[in-house]
């Protein structure tokens, strides 16, 4: 089975690599992905023993973030090691883990590199976040009997159907997990039925309601949120969203010139042709976001916020971020991603949630014209974040039975 799969693996990456290429979402240190480790990072691995923790993109790392500085609070005698995917990723872990962990590229998933991997970190146990699921590495760590942990697990409506294709293949692979610490029930049901041992599940919540790490420093930006400003900072955003915005933003600020309008793509290299759209209309006074890490600090100006990838491309994005600077906040229809947790700011009132174009301007123009709903629905989302919290805590009492 593993020869077919680095078989199948190596195909995909051979048909990958030129769009790699093409979009320049490689980075410095890629090679090590094979498991080119220089002899300094070998040197570095030996300091003490290692706790193993992974994050795919920008969202897991800010996660990370905060779940790193408990993870060493428990365990100071551990160095932790902190592997990342995306480029953007990577970077983002660079800047704010820095201090914190050693952070590497992670492995290719061919059984040669996860062995190097497994090799020469040589964990006391991993921590996936989110559902990871890599076949050759899952493996590698459990024949060393390495404990593995995924914490903040969830299963989306589109992987539990792609899932579901490949169970037979699956059952194995997901019983090398030592615990699977799931977000909510639907999401360990969603595992379980997937071949995960029941015994093996958990529902510990939602982490991201636990962020630590609140940041208002907008240095790096060269911004400054003037007092006579309200900013409207859209966040995420994705193609055909920034139209839309734009389009609501042009009435608002006619009638209402204080509003600015700040917009930060979920990929940052669309930022150029935003601009583009933006000079094409005339528009002076709207900042648009080249840089990552930046939207927390962002949302923590903000008078209101609207989360992307949820008017015109579906999925969503993380509300919690500014619900935890108690903001008010729209999104769109298209939330299929985060279904538990804007069910949870719906049934307290905490989220407009609005269905098309026309609804978002009616919405928003509401919102601008009254702070005193802005003012209730930021009150209202910060009451959710308090009633959800304590995920990390009970994520790190299941690493216990495992680590010393």
């Amino acid at each position: 089975m593993f020869i077919l799969y680095d078989c199948v693996f190596l195909l995909y990456a051979l048909l990958y690599l030129p769009y790699l290429l093409l979009t320049k979402r490689g980075y410095a240190g890629f090679g090590m992905r094979f498991g080119l480790f220089t002899p300094l990072l070998k040197d570095q691995l030996r300091v003490k023993a290692n706790i193993w923790v992974h994050a795919v993109s920008v969202g897991e790392v800010m996660l990370l973030d905060g779940f790193i500085d408990q993870l060493r609070k428990k365990y100071p005698a551990y160095q932790i090691v902190a592997t990342v995917t995306t480029k953007t990723g990577y970077e983002l872990a660079c800047q704010r883990l820095k201090g914190k962990a050693l952070v590497i590229p992670s492995p290719i998933d061919f059984s040669f590199a996860a062995g190097t991997f497994v090799s020469l970190i040589d964990p006391k146990m991993y921590i996936a976040v989110e559902t990871e699921i890599w076949p050759n590495l899952y493996r590698k760590l459990f024949l060393k009997k390495i404990p593995l942990v995924v914490i903040n697990g969830r299963i989306s409506d589109n992987s539990f159907g792609r899932y579901k294709a490949i169970r037979f293949l699956l059952k194995g692979v997901l019983n090398q997990v030592s615990v699977w610490c799931m977000q909510s029930q639907q999401d360990a049901q969603r595992i379980m039925a997937l071949g995960a041992q029941s015994s093996r599940v958990k529902v510990t919540g939602n982490i991201k309601f636990d962020e630590y790490s609140l940041s208002s420093d907008l240095s790096s930006l060269n911004l400054t949120n003037n007092k006579d400003e309200r900013w409207w900072v859209a966040g995420s955003t994705h193609p055909g969203e920034e139209e839309i915005v734009l389009d609501v933003y042009e009435k608002i600020v006619k009638d209402d010139p204080p509003w600015r309008l700040v917009i930060a793509p979920r990929h940052i290299e669309r930022a150029s042709k935003i601009k583009e759209f933006i000079i094409g209309r005339g528009l002076k006074d709207v900042i648009v976001i080249d840089t990552i890490g930046q939207l927390r600090s962002l949302y923590s100006q903000a008078s209101l916020v609207f989360v992307g990838k949820s008017l015109c491309v579906g999925g969503g994005h993380n509300i919690i971020e500014p619900a935890l600077y108690g903001k008010a906040i729209v999104i769109g229809p298209k939330t299929g991603n985060f279904k538990d947790i804007v069910a949870c700011f719906k049934q307290g009132n905490a989220i407009v949630q609005v269905e098309d174009a026309h609804s978002f301007e009616m919405a928003v123009k509401e919102l601008c014209a009254d702070p005193s709903k802005r003012e209730i629905l930021g009150k209202a989302a910060k009451a959710v974040i308090a009633a959800n919290q304590g995920a990390t805590k009970r994520s790190l009492e299941h690493l216990s039975e495992f680590l010393k």
